[in-house]
């Protein structure tokens, strides 16, 4: 068993399960916050029954976000060691500042969050709500930082093979930073909208009828119809932005095997690394040139610039097309929803049916993503300093395979447990409708915030 396989194979799984609980978060937290403004403003608390639903679905994300964390970290001493050896002097205080900047914020106001409606005043609850949603966006820009200097590194220098900082802010605003950042947070955007929107039509289908249902199902349905066809902008800048800095990705992103003018968007295909090309293609003519260069004759890099030190194509083209096709179903799902709710003020049973397992589009689309980033960075772990095969650790592979197997077998269930508390909240909030009390409220609920507040 080799343990370098193994151990990409590890962390590639502790990563896998560990971005889909930030991914919710990053963005339900400012979802919290519109649904507390809102009621602020009007003073109906069907906005703080949503806001009640979510924020106990985004304490369960934190804490299951903040313990898969804490195993990935450990693993780069235990299985990456090259990898603090060479770069600690940048990744160490980067993750440091995400800690000291964004986790502890987090973590101390989400308890007045969860437990404080009513018992401090409504302005404290509300800035609470603010502070753990700039946390998740604090803590989102370090990480992102960090992962982007990884892929385009600048503002280094090297000594006796250590990498030093020379310029922080060159570091920190690498070249393809504020492209990924941009990117990452709409893809939680996305990810919270139909995870909203998916589990609000369980509600629905469901039965329930009430006021914070609704309006729960247009927050969800209406964001994710906004903020689809912004992705898709901001994947276009995104990617050519990485044409720029790593053509090697873009080349297996494309199955190009030989650079030229001319080359064809690839819908479908079985790229073959043995015999260089591509079996059974289905094409659009000049269109990968019309996208990237956008001109019919724009030269698209090949596979054949980087002989030996390219990505592996298969998983790198076929990850890239099922995050592109299924942000073109998010955009069908939502914009049909948004017609729907806008104009008959109802769902079609098919769609609502439709719209429950769309909850998950955005874990898929951020995985095939994720993977599309990280697989087509190899052979480097970080970019042009350190490659994988030098950075990982002498640790046996019967040992990696052993911790592999009880980490596959407890984030499975783990998995099935988080989405079986989301269903029980959604039948739970369908069957309580606007009946029950709000939390802290004794006998019936409020219409108003508290005088003074």
């Amino acid at each position: 068993m080799d343990p370098l396989i193994l151990s990409r194979i590890q962390f590639g799984a502790n990563i896998s399960f560990h971005i889909l609980f930030p991914t919710i978060t990053i963005a339900l937290g400012w979802v919290l916050l519109f649904f507390k403004l809102r009621y602020n403003a009007t003073g109906d608390t069907a906005w703080m029954r949503a806001y009640f639903t979510w924020v106990k679905v985004f304490a369960l994300s934190f804490a299951l976000g903040v313990v898969t964390g804490v195993t990935m970290s450990f693993q780069f001493g235990t299985n990456w060691p090259g990898y603090m050896e060479t770069v600690g002097n940048i990744a160490g205080p980067l993750l440091a500042y995400e800690i000291l900047t964004a986790f502890f914020l987090e973590a101390a106001f989400l308890g007045i969050m969860l437990f404080g409606f009513r018992r401090v005043p409504n302005r404290i609850h509300t800035l609470a709500t603010v502070l753990v949603a700039g946390g998740t966006t604090v803590s989102a820009f370090w990480i992102i930082a960090l992962n982007s200097w990884m892929q385009t590194p600048t503002g280094f220098e090297m000594r006796d093979g250590v990498a030093h900082a020379v310029d922080w802010w060159a570091i920190v605003f690498n070249p393809s930073m504020p492209y990924r950042l941009t990117h990452m947070l709409i893809a939680s955007g996305l990810t919270v909208s139909f995870l909203i929107s998916g589990f609000t039509a369980l509600r629905y289908l469901a039965g329930d009828r009430s006021d914070s249902m609704w309006k729960a199902l247009r927050t969800g349905t209406y964001l994710a119809a906004v903020l689809i066809p912004v992705q898709i902008f901001v994947g276009d800048q995104h990617g050519l932005n990485t044409l720029e800095h790593q053509p090697a990705k873009i080349a297996a992103m494309e199955a190009n095997w030989h650079t030229g003018p001319n080359v064809p968007l690839v819908l479908f295909a079985i790229p073959d690394e043995k015999a260089k090309e591509n079996r059974f293609e289905i094409t659009v003519p000049n269109g990968a040139s019309l996208i990237l260069n956008h001109s019919a004759d724009g030269v698209v890099p090949g596979l054949d610039q980087f002989e030996g030190n390219h990505p592996p194509v298969f998983p790198v083209f076929w990850g890239f097309r099922i995050m592109v096709g299924t942000g073109l179903l998010m955009l069908a799902v939502s914009w049909s929803a948004a017609f729907f709710l806008r104009r008959r003020r109802s769902l079609p049973k098919p769609l609502a049916l439709l719209m429950v397992p769309m909850a998950l589009s955005g874990w898929v689309a951020t995985l095939a993503g994720w993977y599309t980033t990280e697989i087509g960075r190899q052979p480097w772990l970080v970019t042009g300093i350190l490659k994988t095969a030098d950075a990982v650790g002498p640790v046996a592979g019967s040992h990696v395979a052993l911790t592999l197997a009880v980490y596959l077998v407890l984030y499975a269930l783990l998995l099935v447990t988080y989405l079986g508390v989301l269903v029980h909240l959604a039948l739970k909030a369908a069957k309580d409708g606007d009946t029950s009390p709000l939390p802290g409220v004794l006998n019936a609920p409020l219409s108003q915030p508290a005088a003074g507040e």
